[in-house]
């Protein structure tokens, strides 16, 4: 019942584009108009709060790792490919409007969660490309490094390396939210065009999390799963 109600709150904050506050539980927030006026600050706020999905923490029970083994996430029509562990209990929301997030748990996460998500979001077709955002510098520094106070306490955020290749931006970075442990992130931020089916793209936001404290268990796992992202080869 946690998990199902974990997953609306997410799919809640998707529909409005909005960043949750880095509680046990994701919080609502304001819509994101992308009218034709949009420009490249509004632009840059609305990767953030997509980015910002994974930023909650919550509960699962502990199980012993076990060796992993992978499977293959692929999305012919978005043209990308990643692993991901096989023993992560897998759940997809697709919404009215083509938007889609994949959600893969590992299911050995102790009171904060271990996990990876896939965000589909289809845009305008002004977004032609990568650059459309910025370079990878200025969106790592702009839009994926939370920013922000909560009771005057700033949340604390660092990048440890922000790259261009595959076609894609691939981040690296922690997050530590007032009051809260920090987080690790890795993140890879894609435009696939034409994926549509007309003139628009399709932005996808690939990020794995786990608590600071388990990343060099995890971070094997991670490597993994960011180096195996490439072009579908169904």
């Amino acid at each position: 019942m946690m998990l199902q109600l974990l997953l609306v709150a997410m799919i809640t904050n998707i529909i409005a584009f909005s960043p949750p506050y880095h509680q046990t539980k994701m919080l609502g927030g304001n819509l994101i108009n992308l009218s034709d006026d949009l420009v490249d600050s509004q632009r840059r706020s609305w990767i953030k709060k997509v980015i910002a999905l994974g930023t909650a923490t919550t509960i699962f029970p502990k199980t012993a790792l076990a060796d992993i083994k992978y499977d293959v996430l692929q999305e012919q029509s978005c043209n990308f490919q990643i692993s991901v562990p096989v023993a992560w209990e897998k759940s997809e929301q697709k919404l009215p409007d083509r938007r889609s997030i994949t959600f893969y748990i590992d299911p050995s996460s102790g009171e904060e969660k271990t996990l990876f998500f896939s965000a589909l979001t289809p845009i305008r077709d002004d977004f032609t490309s990568l650059s459309s955002f910025g370079s990878v510098d200025q969106v790592a520094q702009q839009t994926i490094l939370p920013r922000g106070e909560v009771n005057l306490e700033t949340t604390k955020s660092v990048m440890l390396s922000a790259e261009s290749k595959k076609n894609a931006y691939i981040f690296d970075y922690k997050v530590t939210p007032p009051n809260l442990s920090e987080t690790h992130y890795r993140t890879v931020f894609y435009l696939a065009q034409g994926a549509t089916g007309g003139a628009g793209a399709v932005l996808v936001t690939l990020t794995a999390q786990c608590p600071e404290s388990r990343y060099a268990e995890m971070k094997p796992v991670f490597d993994k799963m960011i180096d195996s992202f490439g072009k579908y080869n169904g």
